[in-house]
């Protein structure tokens, strides 16, 4: 049995991805299992999803905490979330980041079979967004071998409909673009593998350890937790020469992301800032555009 776990923010399909790849290992005829966890869905927010594949019987219902592959579908979430946790040295290790980003990378591959591809640039290329699960999914298939690139066809076309050829290419993309690093020293499978990075949790309150309810008594708390980690689908840059210092962005933002200047104009806060795009919509002298970050 082959157990996978996708590590990846609300928005980005990870559930999805899942989702596909056990329908497709369905329609060969082997066993499997898709489902994810998580806490409140915001966009943004990290999220896990499982899967299991297996020529048997599946019997277990459990998380997957011993994953023998780890997706990583956001890079941005080193050191925010432990996505190696229970990966044995010598496991496989698939990760969606930019050339400029490998080198956060490479304490990995000291332990890991890491696979990189640029998952969102396939993405943006071939679909027009920055949805990089369906690229991803071609990464592990190239990884794993499993399932095969013809049975993702039809769950993908019955999820996608008109927009199944674009994703079933950038699927096919990323199969081929997708890069393994050098495999790790041999290590003993009972080796710990010590944590090369310090990770903190991204919530004040972690909604596992809040009291049944999810009361949380700390007034003002939202202001403490920064959430411009969530940004997925690029940030807000405003043309001050175009501005007219109305303030509607700051009226409609909806994470305290824009503050007053001194000079009367709406300064964006990338602290708070997730990528929502509600104030291009809503500027009316088109100041704000989204670019990529």
């Amino acid at each position: 049995m082959i157990e996978i776990r996708f590590h990846g923010r609300g928005g980005q399909g990870a559930v999805t991805a899942a989702e596909l790849l056990a329908q497709a290992a369905i329609s060969e005829g082997k066993h499997a299992q898709g489902f994810p966890n998580f806490g409140a869905e915001r966009r943004g927010a990290p999220v896990v999803a499982f899967l299991r594949l297996s020529d048997g019987p599946i019997y277990t219902r459990e998380p997957v905490d011993n994953p023998s592959v780890v997706v990583v579908l956001d890079s941005t979430l080193l050191g925010l979330v432990d996505f190696c946790s229970g990966l044995r040295p010598g496991g496989k290790l698939i990760i969606n980041s930019s050339v400029e980003r490998e080198k956060n990378l490479l304490d990995f591959k000291k332990y890991y079979h890491v696979a990189v591809l640029d998952a969102t640039a396939i993405a943006l290329e071939t679909l027009g967004v920055p949805i990089a699960n369906t690229a991803i999914m071609g990464a592990l298939i190239k990884v794993t071998g499993t399932p095969g690139l013809e049975s993702l066809e039809d769950p993908i076309r019955h999820r996608f409909g008109k927009l199944a050829d674009k994703n079933i290419a950038a699927v096919s993309r990323a199969y081929e673009e997708t890069t393994m690093w050098e495999p790790p020293p041999v290590q003993k499978q009972s080796e710990e593998v010590p944590k090369s990075h310090k990770y903190h949790i991204e919530a004040l309150h972690p909604w596992k350890e809040l009291e049944i309810g999810g009361d949380i008594a700390q007034p003002g708390s939202s202001k403490e937790f920064l959430t411009g980690d969530w940004r997925t689908t690029g940030r807000p840059v405003t043309d001050f020469e175009k501005c007219t210092k109305c303030g509607l962005c700051w009226i409609v933002c909806p994470d305290m992301a824009y503050e007053r200047s001194d000079e009367g104009f709406c300064e964006w806060d990338n602290r708070y800032c997730k990528g929502c795009g509600i104030c291009v919509e809503a500027c009316p002298a088109d100041a704000i555009e989204m670019r990529s970050e």
